[in-house]
């Protein structure tokens, strides 16, 4: 978990610098390719796939938030996020054996 902390805070620094100042087109292209980067691997991690659904629960950063609020809720959204994608009630292995 202190490896997905330390991913989060990454991703709020540089979303927070790409935010604060105007980059070069070059180093706004570098800024973001590593954001994308940073996405996957927090969802990897968490063994989710990285799609919208997923990247979207700490991907907007809320102005005024602190670093700290922000991985702490962006934890806890993963891992509630995490727990419906892999419990799904409604879909038992053994309803294919029932009988027709």
């Amino acid at each position: 978990m202190d490896y997905v902390e330390s991913l989060l805070e990454e991703y709020f620094d540089v979303s927070k610098q790409m935010e604060d100042r105007t980059n070069a087109i070059r180093e706004s292209e570098n800024d973001l390719e590593s954001l994308l980067a940073i996405e996957e691997e927090i969802c990897w991690e968490f063994n989710v796939p990285p799609t919208h659904k997923f990247r979207d629960l700490f991907r907007l950063i809320p102005n005024g938030i602190t670093k700290e609020n922000y991985v702490t809720t962006s934890v806890q959204n993963l891992s509630r996020e995490k727990a419906r994608y892999y419990y799904k009630p409604s879909e038992f292995s053994f309803d294919q054996f029932k009988a027709a």
